[in-house]
């Protein structure tokens, strides 16, 4: 939120402060303006009324109200900010709908700039104003589009985060509120949380009367069942549930035979449930369709050690090295397979180069200072 909160906070330079000489009744003696409290007015409204001579006898009581709610919008936390307020609802009861309204016609202009303060006022105004929330999470998630236009990615995840977050909010004021479900799926889906998406988009089904919204979800539902179901493999995985790991991952195989990822997971849940003989096969056959991944080339070379292949896992290593880069697994692994085939000199070459590219893993480590103990070599 601090990327947001100074983004916004720039604008202040379109500020202009005004020092009453004495206090001022304003507003049909609505409200009476103290003399220390500095009067914010945009600044392009104040050359605009010098212009026109509005300014040179008398306070125009829209540029008082379009100043303090631009002021309140960039910065919140600003000094007099609860004077401001009072100022805003004793000069009109109803200030929240003109805020909101200017709000949405910044957002007819594409303006998401100003909508975006606009809302940021009237939440400030009333942290309860769920449709000013998610106007708000609307215009930051423009913002941030506009920045991966720019191909300022990091800049634009800090507005669609913030975004999200104001989504989110809204749920804890009004968990029936059915834009916020409806927004945060595709927030879900766009960072790659399915499970996620899919649970908002389900209940979101529930609330909505809109048809065609409703329609375009049912279809959304559709594109991503299959990512929710993968996501729920590796979940499922991570926690050690392997049988109930395998039998998503292979009720996917039916119809994504020619995905690696899915021949590479099952294959580490066949290799942790000891079925060593189909894991070397998902391992190759993910390599055939992937020969870059380290991590497949690790697993299969594992899983020939452990069924006495240590020849053929040499190889498999050596053929990951070659093709995958440098990965200090790959390079410590093959030393051990030489070190078992009593090749100590090839396996200290191994393991002292993949001490040098992780030499805070206390494994290589130990096990290069028993070898150079063998060789001989410690000092």
């Amino acid at each position: 939120m601090e990327i947001v909160d100074s983004y916004f906070k720039k604008h202040i330079d379109k500020i202009t402060f005004l020092e009453l000489k004495k206090d001022t009744v304003i507003g049909n003696g609505k409200y009476s303006l103290k003399k220390e409290i500095p009067l914010p007015i945009k600044t392009d409204s104040l050359i605009s009324g010098i212009k026109e001579g509005i300014l040179q006898d008398e306070i125009n009581l829209a540029f008082i109200i379009d100043g303090i709610i631009y002021l309140i919008g960039i910065d919140p936390d600003f000094p007099y900010i609860k004077e401001y307020k009072e100022i805003l609802y004793g000069i009109n009861d109803q200030i929240e709908n003109y805020i909101f309204y200017h709000g949405i016609k910044a957002v007819d202009k594409k303006d998401n700039d100003t909508a975006a303060i606009y809302f940021r006022a009237l939440k400030c105004l009333n942290p309860k104003n769920v449709d000013g929330i998610f106007n708000y999470a609307l215009t930051l998630e423009e913002i941030g589009k506009k920045f991966f236009d720019m191909k300022m990615e990091d800049k634009g995840m800090d507005f669609i985060k913030a975004s999200t977050k104001e989504l989110e909010s809204i749920l804890d004021l009004d968990d029936r509120y059915p834009l916020a479900y409806y927004k945060l799926g595709y927030h879900y889906k766009f960072y790659g949380n399915f499970l996620k998406a899919k649970l908002i988009w389900s209940q979101y089904l529930t609330l909505d009367k809109d048809e065609l919204r409703l329609q375009e979800i049912r279809e959304e539902l559709d594109i991503i069942e299959d990512d929710a179901e993968m996501e729920k493999g590796l979940i499922y995985l991570n926690r050690n549930e392997f049988k109930k790991a395998i039998d998503i991952f292979q009720n996917l195989m039916k119809k994504y035979d020619k995905l690696w990822t899915l021949k590479y997971y099952l294959g580490v849940c066949y290799k942790a449930t000891g079925n060593l003989v189909q894991a070397v096969e998902l391992f190759y056959d993910a390599i055939e369709l992937n020969k870059n991944n380290s991590d497949v080339y690790n697993e299969l070379g594992i899983c020939l050690v452990n069924i006495g292949e240590i020849e053929e896992a040499i190889d498999v290593f050596s053929e990951g090295i070659n093709n995958a880069g440098e990965d200090y697994k790959l390079i410590f692994n093959r030393g051990l397979c030489y070190w078992q085939l009593g090749k100590l000199k090839d396996a200290h070459d191994d393991i002292s180069r993949a001490y040098n590219l992780m030499p805070t893993d206390s494994n290589i480590k130990a096990q290069k200072e028993r070898l150079d103990k063998l060789l001989n070599l410690s000092n």
